[in-house]
């Protein structure tokens, strides 16, 4: 075989190679998605323990109504979708938000959440972006109470909240707001209402269960607290008493740090809910609500409605309390606390005193 034709085969072979290659790829545009499907994972890692929970619970398709409350005074609402899938083997939850097109748009807009738990500042750090509005922001936070709240700043500098409530197995609110006077009052901007899609239940989604129960019965289990509770909490004993006051009507929690101030929290029945206010040594009285009271052995979560007594908005105040009764003897409280704008847990583990 000559040189030229030599070269000729092997120019060819290469080329049937590359056509083949092309053809293939033509044929199966799975590569172009290989990423996506690598990207994914089906749980969250084991390394985040109880903290995949804050949003493990809003992985599945969500159908959305946005509403938005402009600067002028008017209200505009749209209609779109959420989505809401672990990535990065687990160890991130990401989301992407879709509003439909509406009036003159031509096509819908789109924007993504990423999610991680920083285990040294113990808080959810989160980057947002929409490339069509060149929109990107950060937030940081976790849960406070029943609710997820993340904090940070806005384009323009401002400071902003965002908050997830009233968290069910099939709805969820999404409220974000903004502070024009650092931090002492906030403007509400968007308020978003998510509904789980129902075909995404019924393809398998793995949806949380809440065991919820009436006031008057969630009331109840709390009333058969009622003694004394003793607890050790970073060395320093801590006594606190429940008892019935007001005709049976309030349950009055006395708790009592050694050689500290007392403090005191009224829980009452408010129609379908439980309300606790907590009077604190601090000065200021954080009034914390339970919408879907729980089984008191599965934890019965109470978060912040409002709070006054304030000086400043960096005061330190209670955003929220989660009371289980593990036995009959045993209780563990976990409250949620903002100090300087930063939120915390203080976890306190009772035994009855017989």
């Amino acid at each position: 075989m000559s040189d030229k034709l030599r070269r000729t085969v092997v120019a060819v072979g290469f080329g049937l190679i590359a056509a083949t290659a092309v053809l293939a790829r033509a044929a199966s545009p799975s590569f172009r998605t290989a990423m996506i499907r690598v990207l994914g994972s089906e749980t969250a890692n084991p390394s985040l323990g109880d903290e995949a929970q804050t949003f493990d619970r809003l992985v599945g398709t969500w159908d959305a109504d946005f509403t938005f409350h402009r600067a002028d005074g008017t209200v505009a609402r749209k209609k779109g979708e959420l989505h809401f899938g672990w990535v990065m083997d687990g160890h991130a939850i990401q989301d992407l938000w879709i509003g439909y097109p509406m009036g003159d748009q031509q096509e819908r807009t789109i924007g993504t959440t990423f999610r991680f738990f920083d285990t040294k500042l113990k808080q959810w750090r989160i980057v947002f972006i929409n490339p069509q509005f060149n929109y990107v922001v950060t937030t940081q936070g976790g849960r406070e109470g029943d609710r997820v709240v993340l904090r940070g700043a806005d384009g323009d500098g401002l400071p902003i909240r965002w908050t997830f409530r009233d968290i069910t197995s099939d709805s969820f609110q999404w409220q974000g707001e903004k502070s024009h006077d650092g931090g002492k009052t906030w403007q509400l901007e968007e308020d978003h209402h998510m509904k789980r899609r129902a075909d995404a239940i019924s393809d398998g989604a793995q949806t949380p269960t809440h065991d919820t129960m009436t006031s008057e019965a969630a009331f109840k289990q709390l009333a058969g607290l009622a003694g004394e509770w003793d607890a050790v909490q970073d060395g320093t004993p801590v006594k606190e008493t429940y008892r019935l006051t007001a005709g049976g009507s309030a349950l009055l929690v006395e708790t009592t740090p050694a050689k500290e101030p007392s403090m005191i929290t009224m829980i009452t029945v408010d129609g379908d809910r439980l309300i606790a206010t907590h009077y604190c040594s601090a000065g200021n009285q954080p009034s914390m609500a339970s919408r879907a009271p729980a089984d008191l052995h599965k934890g019965m979560t109470f978060s912040l409605e409002r709070v006054t007594g304030l000086k400043t908005p960096d005061d330190w105040h209670n955003t929220g309390i989660t009371i289980t009764l593990d036995d009959q003897d045993h209780m563990t409280q976990r409250w949620t606390y903002i100090y300087n704008g930063q939120p915390g847990t203080t976890l306190f583990h009772y035994t009855r005193k017989r």
